[in-house]
């Protein structure tokens, strides 16, 4: 049976700074193999930080083919990276799309992280767009051991990463890629 990634969108109220109760509305993403599992995990989640009543507003089956939390950056980006290869039957190049969830500090951090799982890729690839997502937590069914975690000061090159086989270290990028628009991500 596969696993899957869904967004689930659960309003809740906590005790604010203030002690005052307010409402808020977070998006989480967790793995399960069914709706029927996702939702179960999320209500045990969320029942241990929320002081009241909760409502499960939406769970989603999101198509990121993998989910990479490195132990910086806080925020989370889609990355949609176009891999491109060569069909022998039609003599063609074929691009195929797909989708991946990065943590990092900002777009330009999200773009360097990218770059830098990408290096060992054996196809040619383009990133198409870097987007950033409502996202406040990733919570994956096994987090022991290693579940995508790459160390804090591997953009050095010089320390081995947290047992991913495809990433491999990179030398900084002095800019990003012409098209791309630095404050939004998007492709012009």
């Amino acid at each position: 049976m596969k696993k899957y990634w869904f967004t689930c969108v659960v309003q809740y109220s906590r005790n604010g700074v203030d002690g005052a109760e307010e409402k808020k509305t977070d998006q989480l993403l967790l793995d399960a193999y069914t709706y029927t599992e996702a939702e179960a995990r999320l209500v045990g989640i969320v029942a241990e930080f929320c002081t009241g009543p909760f409502i499960i507003k939406q769970i989603t089956k999101s198509n990121y083919t993998e989910v990479v939390r490195f132990d910086t950056g806080e925020q989370w980006f889609r990355i949609k990276v176009a891999l491109t290869s060569f069909d022998e039957k039609s003599t063609k190049e074929k691009d195929h799309n797909k989708f991946y969830l990065f943590s990092a500090d900002d777009l330009r951090d999200a773009y360097d992280k990218v770059m830098l799982f990408m290096k060992s890729a054996s196809v040619g690839f383009v990133i198409p767009s870097i987007n950033y997502t409502k996202i406040s937590e990733v919570y994956p069914l096994s987090e022991e051991g290693s579940v995508n975690v790459i160390p804090s000061d591997s953009h050095a090159g010089s320390e081995a990463f947290a047992d991913h086989p495809a990433v491999a270290p990179l030398e900084p990028v002095a800019a990003v890629p012409a098209g791309v628009d630095t404050e939004t991500g998007e492709v012009a």
